[in-house]
């Protein structure tokens, strides 16, 4: 029996089943859950491709189910999705994935909405992640109804995970004072980005550079597909005779103000742009590191989901089956990242490795499973 995969059904068994419990069942969802995830992990898109997958592993599975009355139907995979609870699914199998070094780290907060789950007189599901840039993981995540909701949920979610001695990085939307407050309460550091939902706040930072233009503290430069830009970072330490920037007494930890300037030369043509941020932190490093870092969630998280799982291309829009497979897919890239089989092999092309190579699959779910 493979130990790993057995870890696996472990934490499977302890999802609640959300179909009548009087009812009979001729199915466990302990064996729908892991054919489920192995199949996505192998390259599955579809209802249909679960069962197919299942009835073509069937051996291999069989060592570790006990698939009572053989492999389940694209039907009942379709059901049992749209009736899971998927924050129970993140809780149960997050697990597997739990990082207990966070101290130093960068935490990203950001928001991808479904866009194929969108129904007739429903807004498609938007699913907030907190990103682990240094480890490339989802350490949690909330499902909301729209973007807008990013602004309670966030609390929520840093309710829910650790974020003590880390950097919290979060876009506009997440600028909120009461999101400052409880970052600090945690133990964390923030890095908060500004846009026109803090108007008062933005000009009066942006104000503050345009006329005393301060050096950079520190510069990066990146060359690479006709393509050469140089980022310019900025951090100014609020001091006690600094009375313009009265705003800042009304956050928590709201230490120093910052500013990245961004200049990109692509085909002759050069545009400059400059984002402004409020921080807890002083040093100019963290700070600057903070800032590049938070593009991770979008570059190593989102890309993969729409790239690598065709995310943005599905069409579940019944019950919760986006959100379910939206929460499987992110566990499934987690597993393709850790295990490299070769010079520049793809994560796409990993999951079909994983679908040739029953071995490398298991390599895979070894990866992530060791420690559970």
């Amino acid at each position: 029996m493979n130990s790993n995969v057995t870890k696996l059904v472990r934490a499977a068994k302890t999802i609640e089943d959300p179909r009548r419990q009087s009812g009979y069942f001729r199915h466990r969802l302990v064996d729908i859950i892991v054919i489920a995830f192995c199949a996505i992990l192998c390259g599955a898109q579809s209802y249909d491709d679960l069962e197919v997958f299942g009835k073509a592993r069937y051996t291999w599975l069989s060592v570790f189910l006990e698939l009572p009355n053989g492999i389940p139907s694209a039907d009942t995979f379709e059901r049992v999705f749209e009736l899971l609870d998927p924050k129970m699914l993140v809780k149960r199998l997050r697990k597997i994935f739990s990082c207990d070094e966070i101290a130093g780290k960068i935490i990203a907060f950001d928001g991808k909405t479904i866009r194929g789950s969108k129904r007739n007189g429903n807004r498609a599901y938007h699913v907030l992640s907190a990103f682990l840039t240094d480890d490339q993981v989802v350490i949690g995540e909330e499902i909301v109804d729209e973007k807008s909701n990013e602004i309670t949920a966030i609390p929520e979610l840093l309710d829910e995970i650790n974020v003590a001695g880390a950097t919290v990085t979060i876009d506009a939307m997440g600028t909120q004072r009461q999101i400052a407050e409880k970052i600090i309460a945690k133990g964390a550091d923030y890095v908060l980005a500004l846009k026109g939902n803090q108007g008062s706040l933005l000009g009066s930072i942006r104000g503050y550079f345009e006329l005393y233009a301060p050096p950079p503290k520190t510069r990066a430069h990146e060359t690479g597909h006709g393509r050469e830009e140089t980022r310019e970072y900025f951090l100014e330490a609020l001091k006690p005779d600094l009375n313009w920037m009265h705003e800042s007494l009304d956050w928590k930890g709201f230490s120093a103000i910052g500013a990245v300037r961004s200049t990109v030369i692509e085909k002759g043509k050069t545009r400059t742009e400059t984002r402004y941020f409020i921080t807890s932190l002083t040093d100019p490093e963290r700070f600057s590191r903070a800032v590049r870092a938070h593009w991770g969630i979008e570059n190593h998280l989102h890309w993969h989901l729409d790239v690598t799982f065709d995310e943005d291309k599905s069409r579940f829009r019944k019950g919760n089956s986006a959100a379910v497979w939206n929460v499987l897919r992110k566990i499934a890239l987690e597993c393709l990242k850790r295990v490299d089989p070769g010079k520049r092999v793809s994560l796409k092309t990993r999951r079909r490795l994983a679908g040739w190579d029953y071995h490398y699959q298991e390599k895979l779910l070894a990866a992530v499973l060791d420690d559970f």
